[in-house]
């Protein structure tokens, strides 16, 4: 026979009970039998003021916590925004700078030619029909592709005194004369078709100054008279259709190019002798520098651009690992082949096992599967831990039930309608 209650019950819980345990009206930790309460349950020790201040305490406490963290979380995110736009710029700028490159260094190789030796218009004809064909309304007139080329020729088909050429040549650049710096260098090609140039040479200047002030009066200069620097002359004869290049290297500034034949041309006329293409190189003293600057400021601010990204990455992505070095990924794989060397010898032998597989998977489709003696199957023991019926059962005996009270004693013994309803809840769950 069960043991009964060791007397009345005291007065009822203060709250509701939670779910717990068997026979017990509140949520209590599990612990041995003998240490379970008899009867119903007591009423709490504190009152509901008091339970309300310490939860208004800690509420608060976890309140003021989560507004710490939500503000440092929205100045985060502020700081993100700040340095993604400062990340943004700072490449643009490279990009921009990079971009600064690629145009001046362009320009810098980009040839600026003038002049037109690729075709002579003049070849194979006489002088009648070079007259007849500059007569527009003649019937051998030039074509407008003949006319457009002869346009951009620098020769001497266009006079009727043939053997020299004069063409103005207007150099862009600094205006300060440093060899090698400032100095622009200036590239001639000649192309010769005089047919009795076999026994004369040739002469070709830069004079300082335009064409039509080179013959002023005052200003009768010849080629003889210029510096080393703005004159050429050769006493080599020019071979027909064979080209020469004659380069100079001249401040910038505006000038007269002029080309003479040591012994002029025995019959004069509309017939071209000599034709020139020139092609100062003006914007490489110019735009080199200017895309050697960009650069190394494209340098910088790549540097630049990529501390910014790393700010940025640090704070927008605080928990993406940096990558490895070198060292540290040599440390790394040496650990583990260290790791792998201090294996015991029964996790290798069961390693290589599983690598060679059970029989029935290396065997060939269609075989059949042969045993060895030698080799017994080997059961796994069991061991059955003692059955948690006969604990439960030892736990039943071991309690003693709890007596039942009706709601008249209850309320006799101090118990609110409130908490005999709980309590009956209580025993409806349990």
């Amino acid at each position: 026979m069960q043991a009964g209650a060791a007397g009345p019950p005291s007065a009822g819980p203060a709250g509701r009970p939670s779910a717990g345990p068997p026979s017990s009206p509140s949520a209590r930790p599990a612990g041995p039998p003998s240490s379970r309460p008899k009867g119903p349950p007591r009423s709490s020790v504190s009152s509901p003021l008091s339970s309300a201040e310490e939860m208004d305490e800690g509420a608060f406490e976890r309140l003021a916590g989560q507004n710490v963290v939500r503000q440092a979380e929205i100045e985060r995110r502020e700081k993100v925004v700040v340095l993604k736009k400062i990340k943004n710029s700072k490449r643009n700028n490279v990009i921009l700078l990079l971009l600064l490159v690629a145009v001046f260094g362009g320009i810098a190789v980009i040839p600026f030619s003038q002049g037109d030796i690729s075709n002579n218009p003049h070849e194979f004809s006489e002088e009648v029909d070079i007259l007849n064909r500059n007569d527009l309304t003649h019937s051998a007139a030039w074509e407008q592709v003949d006319l457009d080329l002869m346009s951009t020729k620098i020769w001497d088909g266009n006079d009727e005194f043939s053997g020299s050429i004069t063409h103005d040549l207007v150099i862009p650049g600094i205006p300060i004369d440093i060899a090698g710096v400032t100095t622009i260098p200036v590239n001639v090609k000649l192309v010769s078709y005089r047919l009795d140039g076999a026994n004369t040479g040739f002469k070709l200047a830069l004079f300082p100054s335009p064409c039509d002030e080179m013959n002023s009066p005052g200003r009768n200069q010849t080629i003889d008279s210029l510096e080393d620097r703005y004159k050429y002359g050769s006493i080599t004869p020019m071979i027909i259709a064979k080209e020469i290049t004659v380069s100079f290297n001249v401040p910038a500034g505006k000038y007269c190019l002029v080309f003479q034949y040591e012994n002029p041309p025995e019959i004069q006329g509309f017939r071209a002798t000599i034709d020139a293409e020139v092609t100062p190189r003006w914007n490489l003293p110019l735009c080199a520098p200017l895309a050697a600057i960009s650069l190394g400021l494209a340098i910088l601010a790549g540097v630049g651009a990529h501390k910014a990204g790393k700010a940025w990455k640090k704070v927008a992505q605080p928990d993406t690992p940096d990558k490895q070095s070198t060292e540290e990924e040599v440390l790394e794989q040496a650990e583990e082949e260290r790791g792998t060397m201090s294996e015991s010898p029964e996790t290798t032998e069961d390693a290589e096992m599983d690598e060679m597989g059970s029989p029935a998977q290396n065997e060939q489709p269609g075989s059949t599967p042969q045993f060895d003696d030698s080799i017994q199957a080997v059961e796994p023991e069991v061991t059955v831990a003692p059955a948690v019926a006969e604990t439960a059962s030892e736990v039943a005996e071991t309690v003693p039930a709890q007596p039942v009270y009706s709601d008249e004693e209850l309320r006799a013994l101090g118990w609110t309608d409130q908490q005999i309803e709980w309590q009956r809840q209580s025993e409806q769950m349990q």
